[in-house]
Parts: structure tokens; sequence; C-alpha cells
């Protein structure tokens, strides 16, 4: 007698072994394979993911921030005439702010173009850029941009056929503005740009900033952050010359 092997799953209704296999595989099929699913952070990892692409948000922000800001903070660009602006001295009286009108005029540039306005209280650049210029802006508050006047005082000295000029952004008290020029022997005209129309006119927005000009007031060069006596020279030449 021939072994059964399946003996063990016993006998009935007359059907054989493989007969009965079969009709169990239809009743009782085995579940299906799936593949493995692939494991996904859970809510402790969810955070550091949002915290990184905010980190990367705000890098993306600042970065492009940055970028316009510098490039509005570097001044005239070479070759363009120095803006027209006429403004109070801070060795006089006169209070107010300055006149930034170059041809079309309203109550927040000046009443009428600055070029028109002459006074002996008065910082007329479109007078002083007949010559060749160097202007120097400096402000009073986040750096102590004084001794950068000093130095264009000193080296003023050896250029007599080139204007010299300061344009101070302040909102101290005109006494106050005054001791400072008197007690540091400035002899330039410092200009007062109250609200800083001045500065935002030429795209200042480093202190110190100097800007250099050749006569007729095309400018050459703007140079950011301190001088020394030496680079003052230097540029100035440059202008001179050409």
């Amino acid at each position: 007698m021939s072994e059964d092997r399946f003996e063990d799953l016993g006998r009935g209704n007359g059907r054989s072994a493989g007969e009965r296999l079969a009709e169990r595989d239809r009743t009782h099929p085995e579940p299906v394979r799936r593949p493995p699913e692939i494991p996904r952070p859970g809510n402790r990892y969810a955070w550091a993911v949002g915290i990184l692409m905010l980190m990367v948000l705000t890098f993306v922000l600042f970065a492009n921030t940055l970028r316009h800001k510098g490039a509005g903070s570097l001044g005239p660009r070479p070759g363009r005439v120095a803006p027209a602006f006429a403004a109070p001295l801070a060795t006089s009286n006169l209070e107010g702010d300055a006149n930034v009108c170059q041809r079309r005029c309203n109550r927040n540039t000046g009443p009428v173009p600055a070029c028109q306005l002459r006074s002996r209280d008065v910082l007329n650049v479109c007078d002083l850029r007949r010559r060749p210029m160097v202007l120097t802006f400096i402000f009073d508050r986040g750096a102590d941009c004084n001794p950068q006047v000093d130095r264009v005082q000193d080296v003023s000295r050896h250029f007599p056929g080139v204007s010299f000029a300061v344009v101070y952004f302040s909102h101290k008290h005109r006494d106050d503005l005054r001791a400072i020029v008197q007690r540091r022997g400035w002899k330039m005209p410092v200009g007062v740009d109250r609200d800083g129309a001045v500065a935002n006119l030429y795209g200042v927005g480093v202190c110190p900033t100097t800007v250099f000009s050749r006569a007729g007031g095309r400018v050459v060069s703007t140079k950011l952050g301190e001088l020394t006596e030496q680079e003052l020279r230097t540029a100035i030449r440059r202008v001179v010359r050409g």
C-alpha cells in the first residue's frame, strides 16, 4: 500500500486528499503579501522639519532684503550729476527741512527748485558742484563719524580749488550742532538734513559716506566708511585731474 502524504487531513465525502486541499485553498485563501511600507517621520520629527523649513525661508528673506538694502546704500552712480539740494547751515538760525526739488516741486520736496535758493544761511550744492567737490555724509546715531570730517577738514587745506561740504543727518538742537562745528574747528559748510531727505536722495545708508565729483557735478566715486588722509588725497586728485 502506497503512503498517503495527506492522510493527516482526514478523509471525507469520498474525495481524494488533493481535492480536499484544493477546496481548502478556495475557502481559506492565504493573505496577500504586500511590500513593506516605507517608514514615515513620526510626530517627534515633524517639528524638526518645520523648524528647518522656517530657517531656510528666513535666510532667503534676509539675504534678499540685505541685497536690496546694499544696492540702495552705495551712493549716486558714477557718471551721474550730483543731485541738487539746499539745506540750512548748522551754524545758522534757519530752521526747516532741506529742499530736494529737482524740477517738479511739491510740498514734500520744496516749493521751488533747490538750485534757486541762495542765502548765506543755506548750503546749496548747485554752487559747490561747479568745481570738483567732496561731499561727506554723517549721522549722529549708530556711529561716531565726526573723526572722518576732521580728516577731510585737514586734507581740504591742500586743495584750495575743490569744494568741500558736509551733510549732517541729525535731530539735535541747532545750538548743539553749532557747538560741535565750532569745537571741532570745521571750516567747511555743514548742512542739516533733519528728515533724511538729502541722504535718501543720494542713496546714503552708511556713516560716513563720501561722494567725489568733478567740476560740473559729475560723480566719479562714492566711498563708504572711514578713509585715511592718504585715501582722501588719492580720490581728490583723481577728480581734480579729470
